[in-house]
């Protein structure tokens, strides 16, 4: 699953590829990729000369690294600045995570306190009838999608609330037209290898593994 693109010209010093990055070597213009990924230029002169006739570039300002939020970004090719170069790249590849999920998905915490649920009925009236995938893991966490929306159930605060967990699960699943058990934790290690650095991976992991 490809998450972002870096666009070069010269060697990116100091950087071992990822699995999860679309590389670009050569002058590609920003209309030409795909603008749903969070794209990273690297070098200032390269990015300027890649889009040569899109306004938007010529009024950029050289020192934020932040040309749309979420979206578009530049750091300084080795010759241009090496300590830049190397420690914005990887800063680059460790947040992407975030500048990818986070403005694509939103996430509902069903805490039973806050949202003021008292028995399983009131928990299924939170959530829709139909759920597009349930991911299951260690019977401690229960995350639900629905479109663009993630809910969360703490299966553990649940727990200590009384309620009957297998209850929970059996109703979930119920309504849910896929469903991903992760009773081991084996599938959220595989992905927790690829993105060490996300500390979110599991309230998204849902999305990748939905795929």
């Amino acid at each position: 699953m490809k998450i972002a693109n870096i666009v070069y010209e010269t060697e990116l010093v100091n950087h071992s590829e990822v699995e999860y990055i679309n590389y670009f070597k050569g002058h590609i213009a920003y209309d030409q990729l795909d603008k749903t990924l969070p794209t990273l230029y690297v070098g200032w002169s390269f990015m300027k000369a890649c889009n040569p006739n899109n306004e938007f570039f010529k009024y950029i300002d050289i020192l934020h690294k932040k040309i749309i939020s979420n979206e578009l970004y530049w750091e300084c090719c080795f010759e241009e600045s090496k300590t830049s170069h190397v420690k914005g790249i990887e800063n680059f590849i460790s947040v992407v995570p975030q500048y990818y999920f986070m403005p694509k998905f939103t996430y509902v915490n069903l805490d039973p306190v806050f949202f003021q649920i008292s028995d399983l009925q009131e928990l299924l009236d939170a959530i829709p009838n139909n759920i597009d995938v349930s991911y299951n893991f260690k019977n401690e966490m229960l995350y639900i999608l629905v479109e663009n929306k993630i809910f969360g159930i703490n299966l553990l605060m649940y727990g200590f609330f009384r309620f009957n967990i297998n209850d929970i699960i059996r109703s979930i699943n119920e309504r849910s037209k896929k469903i991903i058990d992760d009773l081991d934790g084996d599938l959220y290690m595989t992905q927790y290898k690829i993105f060490p650095n996300f500390n979110l991976l599991k309230r998204y992991l849902i999305t990748i593994l939905s795929k």
